[in-house]
């Protein structure tokens, strides 16, 4: 069964597979098949929607060519795609189109508000809205294709009114500000946003800013439109001037500190379905009551995108979690090797949460009790991210149903119970070639196809290399795709040129290397002597003097720390930029290593450490098939 996006980049997906489709006018012709949904569509349709009022004497021609290409490209769309009168029709019975499902998850959100199953309507609300990662067909600038999304962009915004709406019901007034902010920026004629922010932020305590959205919208509609905002806007904003309906006071929550997401994210798309899975699963009315919250452990080399990852999906969920969504970065790989003490991560999670700092615990177990009490009957999305180990981890998980962790690291948490745990491998090529074109533009990357590839193939598919190389060529105007695949194509010149400011992927791979102890360096060093793909413990105990239980040993810890890879018992692989930068080090450094001092003993985090409810484990260990 196919899965068609169009919520978003247009995307078809076969199972996890993603289907390829480039070119513009092969994008376009689907996209406004697919948005018909079935119906047919008339080659003048397709033909205005492809060129507007400037179409060549072959446009009907090239429809043709499109659709004959489009049949033979993809068996899964040839049965389906049949003529209809002088146009086409594409037959989706039995696929998922994410346009179809949002319209019909809407239609059920409505229909239990109106028989007054509000948790109900709010859970469709939520996970209609969710299915939007940008506007609809992003990058197809048509005109026809616009008139079109503006259907289904209207009903979004209707959607996400009247979601707010019912969450404003409910009392979760600080909990929408964060989105209202976004979506009023965005759509700053549309009154009843406004009037919805201005309401959410009174009622939370903020008067004032609720007084200043109303004064930028005044402004905004004279400017655009030279009219005065409505009578329903101004009988609340002179509302708020005699503050009636105001609740008893509660300080306002700083409830979402996550970084912005990733500009340019994509492919991940197996752990985002997985992540999805768990998020939509344990959020409120997922799970009983008496389940444990959910955990995830994203494990993975350095550079490979945990953050992201995690990151991008955080955002993605903030809907099924109104209450908080909290990001703290727990050093697991500082540059000094101590790691942040949870004492102190935890301190930074009350703070954010609107805790007061005159009321705050000072040890560890007391911050942890505090916690999870804080944390009793909300929904709260929490990102633990680069975790140095269980132990530290431990004292930070929510001890209530109804919240979900995200925790990344790059070592193998093994004595975390998690609810999933995910590991991280690199981009597929074609992953890796869509990252590159959308960093440098997908004219200049179309142009170098075959260059392109190298410069994937050069990164090792590794998603910070791929992004390093793609900044590097922007800034640089002078060389074409094919010089920086010849750069990277050289090994001694590779990590050079995937440098930058904080000091690009050598910096990201020198932080893992010296969280390493003396012994496990002295091997890793000796790695870059190798093959990469033939690593054998009995040539590592040789070279390192040492016996074979010891080299075992060692080689395993590297893995566990996700700088060495398996391939069978015994023998073991290593990334091709990691295995470059071990024969720098190898080159750099003298072999009793005297210059680097041993990074200090793990941080014991307090006497006794409460061991928290977690889900039982789902996933036992999940990785791209």
């Amino acid at each position: 069964m196919l899965e068609c996006r169009v919520l978003g980049l247009l995307e078809v997906w076969c199972g996890l597979d993603r289907l390829g489709l480039s070119g513009r006018k092969r994008q376009t012709v689907l996209g406004a098949l697919l948005l018909a949904d079935g119906e047919p569509v008339s080659l003048n349709r397709l033909i205005d929607t492809v060129w507007e009022h400037r179409a060549p004497a072959t446009a009907a021609k090239q429809i043709r060519n499109v659709a004959s290409d489009l049949r033979g490209t993809h068996p899964e769309i040839a049965e389906r795609l049949t003529l209809a009168g002088d146009g086409y029709r594409l037959a989706l019975d039995g696929w998922r189109l994410d346009a179809r499902t949002f319209t019909e998850q809407v239609a059920r959100a409505r229909h239990h508000r109106d028989e007054g199953r509000l948790s109900q309507a709010l859970e469709e609300f939520r996970a209609a809205l969710g299915l939007w990662r940008g506007p609809a067909l992003t990058g197809l600038e048509s005109p026809a294709l616009r008139a079109q999304t503006a259907v289904l962009e209207e009903l979004r915004l209707a959607a996400m009114e009247e979601r707010v709406e019912l969450e404003l019901a409910q009392g979760r007034h600080e909990s929408v500000i964060g989105d209202l902010s976004a979506w009023v920026a965005e759509n700053p004629l549309r009154e009843r946003l406004v009037a919805q922010l201005m309401l959410a932020l009174y009622r939370s305590g903020a008067q004032a800013r609720a007084l200043t959205v109303y004064e930028e919208t005044r402004r905004i509609l004279r400017r655009e439109l030279g009219v005065s905002p409505g009578a329903e806007l101004r009988e609340l904003h002179h509302r708020i001037l005699r503050s009636e309906g105001r609740p008893s006071a509660r300080p306002a929550l700083a409830t979402n500190n996550l970084p912005s997401a990733a500009v340019h994210f994509t492919g991940r798309a197996f752990e985002m379905r997985t992540l999805s899975e768990v998020a939509h699963g344990y959020a409120d009315g997922g799970r009983p009551p008496s389940a444990a919250p959910a955990v995830v452990a994203i494990d993975g080399m350095a550079g490979i995108g945990k953050t992201a990852l995690a990151v991008h999906a955080a955002h993605a969920f903030t809907p099924l979690y109104p209450d908080a969504q909290l990001f703290v970065d727990l050093g697991g790989c500082a540059a000094d090797g101590r790691p942040l003490d949870p004492a102190v991560a935890l301190g930074t999670l009350l703070t954010a949460f609107g805790f007061p700092p005159d009321e705050m615990p000072e040890g560890l177990a007391e911050r942890s009790a505090t916690w999870r009490r804080v944390l009793a009957g909300r929904r709260a999305l929490i990102l633990l991210d680069n975790g140095a180990d269980t132990q530290q981890i431990l004292p930070l998980l929510p001890g209530v149903p109804g919240c979900l962790t995200i925790v990344t690291s790059r070592t193998r948490l093994t004595d975390l119970i998690a609810t999933c745990h995910l590991t991280l491998r690199e981009m597929t090529s074609a992953e890796g070639r869509d990252l590159f074109g959308r960093m440098v533009g997908t004219q200049r990357a179309a142009a170098e196809r075959d260059a392109v590839d190298t410069v994937v193939d050069g990164c090792g598919r590794l998603p910070l290399a791929i992004r390093l190389a793609a900044a590097k060529l922007r800034h640089r105007t002078s060389w074409s795709v094919a010089h920086l695949a010849s750069r990277l194509a050289r090994r001694r010149q590779r990590l050079a040129t995937l440098e930058a400011e904080d000091g690009g992927l050598v910096e990201v791979f020198r932080q893992s290397y010296l969280g390493l102890s003396r012994a496990q360096r002295h091997v890793f060093r000796l790695l870059g002597q190798l093959p990469v793909d033939h690593i054998e413990t009995y040539t590592v105990a040789g070279l390192a003097g040492i016996s074979l239980d010891q080299a075992d040993a060692l080689l395993e810890s590297l893995v566990d720390a996700h700088l060495l890879g398996t391939s069978i018992p015994g023998r073991y692989v290593i990334h091709e930029l990691l295995h470059a930068y071990a024969g720098q080090l190898a080159a750099e450094t003298p072999a009793a290593d005297p210059g680097i001092t041993p990074p200090a003993a793990a941080p014991q985090w307090g006497a006794s450490r409460p061991r928290p409810a977690v889900a039982p484990t789902c996933v036992a260990s999940l990785s791209r098939p």
